[in-house]
């Protein structure tokens, strides 16, 4: 399919977004405008990210009290809870269908294998497609399933054949089978482990001195020696490089250039909490970091107390507390690409699946994959050479150690308001 290629324009002074009930009057008003399936870390990452370059953003969230929440601080938010078998109200398709740009953060069932949202709405998706300039998903790097520790890239068979990758896998498949049928302009969006201001090693140390438990996860994690991972901010600046350069049916990989172990990850973030607690800067080879210069308050700040500030004006524990994010955002065993959603959903559109568009159907799984969910180890190396070459990406975290060395000077990106 030919790349359509859009010339990279000036982000947009910051400006306040219109009321919510002015959403579905805007018609073609307003050039971008990006509704985004689930306002958990990385969608609201992503709201906030677009919001600060002049788009106009609405999103869903899994209560009605986190939705009155995020009104308060100017995304448009739709009740949309996966888990209930319910879709959009009125009001929230009337948005989805004004959208010039969709992304989807909200994960497959685990259970059953099948995308939420694409279940509920891929009528109205796919009777807009023409619309939509741009359509998002955020999956995972756990599609890929074990290499040995060898490299994949985006051509790599599909290894996974369990648990949450499998699921993926067929998420995967689902909103590709959008683009096939209805010329949805699909992009799939592989992630390593999400991280940023109030989810990252740092916090999970402080959990740790604190005498906090570590999940089971954790402990399987702790005995990978490739673990691929990305920050927030750079998922975000790699999405708006997909919209500038849209390749629809496409996916690429968002990982950074380091999959280091976690007892390194996890060693470097407890030197960098010491080296704050003695007014030290990091050690050598953070490569001289800037120091961070958030634009007013942050999205953090807004909701949660002191902790915020303090993250926000660089002060504090490294920037690392217990503050406001996973109050604004979902509970963190709960959000990004890690997560699981519990029981079975309802499908918005029998008719459709009866019509065979669900591409996952009859998809098998890979042989040799055995063993039980979630216990056998899984290791690779990711390349992001995609991103670069064909998005022109430039890391702002190359590596875990700018990433967690930027979050303990305070670096708030993609939260910063």
């Amino acid at each position: 399919m030919p790349s359509l290629v859009g010339a990279p324009s000036r982000p947009a002074a910051p400006r306040r977004a219109v009321p919510a009930a002015a959403w579905t009057a805007l018609g073609k008003q307003h050039a971008n405008r990006l509704f985004i399936f689930g306002l958990g870390y990385t969608g609201l990452g992503a709201a906030t990210y677009f919001q600060q370059r002049g788009w106009e953003v609405a999103g869903t969230c899994r209560t009605q009290e986190k939705c009155e929440r995020l009104a308060r601080h100017d995304i448009h938010t739709h009740y949309f809870d996966p888990t209930e078998f319910n879709n959009l109200s009125g009001k929230g398709v009337e948005a989805l269908r004004h959208a010039t740009h969709v992304l989807s953060t909200v994960p497959p069932d685990a259970d059953h294998a099948g995308d939420p949202v694409v279940m509920a709405h891929a009528q109205q998706l796919g009777e807009h497609a023409e619309e939509y300039r741009w359509v998002g998903y955020i999956s995972s790097t756990s599609v890929y399933g074990d290499y040995e520790g060898e490299w994949v890239d985006e051509g790599s068979e599909l290894r996974a054949a369990d648990g949450k990758g499998w699921s993926r896998v067929m998420a995967e498949h689902e909103w590709l089978a959008l683009h096939d049928q209805f010329g949805l302009p699909v992009h799939i969006f592989r992630c390593g482990g999400i991280y940023g201001p109030q989810r990252s090693a740092l916090d999970a140390v402080q959990r740790a001195a604190a005498g906090g438990g570590g999940s089971a996860s954790a402990a399987r994690r702790a005995a990978q020696r490739y673990i691929a991972r990305c920050h927030v901010f750079d998922i975000c600046q790699t999405l708006e490089a997909s919209m500038r350069h849209s390749r629809p049916g496409t996916a690429y990989n968002i990982a950074d250039d380091d999959p280091a172990d976690r007892a390194t990850v996890m060693a470097y973030a407890a030197e960098l909490l010491q080296r704050s607690a003695a007014g030290l800067p990091p050690p050598d080879g953070s490569w001289g970091l800037p120091t961070p210069q958030p634009s007013g308050a942050a999205v953090l700040a807004g909701v949660g107390g002191s902790d915020a500030a303090s993250a926000a004006s660089g002060g504090g524990g490294g920037g690392s507390s217990s503050g406001s994010l996973p109050e604004l955002a979902e509970p963190l065993s709960s959000v990004g690409t890690a997560t699981s959603s519990g029981s079975s959903y309802d499908s918005g559109d029998d008719a459709l699946q009866q019509q065979g568009w669900r591409r996952g159907a009859g998809l098998e799984r890979p042989r040799g994959g055995g063993g039980a969910p979630g216990r056998r180890l899984e290791e690779k190396r990711v390349r992001n050479a995609r991103i670069k070459k064909e998005l022109g990406v430039q890391l702002a975290f190359p590596t875990y150690r700018e990433g967690l060395a930027g979050i303990a000077a305070g670096d708030l990106r993609p939260f910063e308001r």
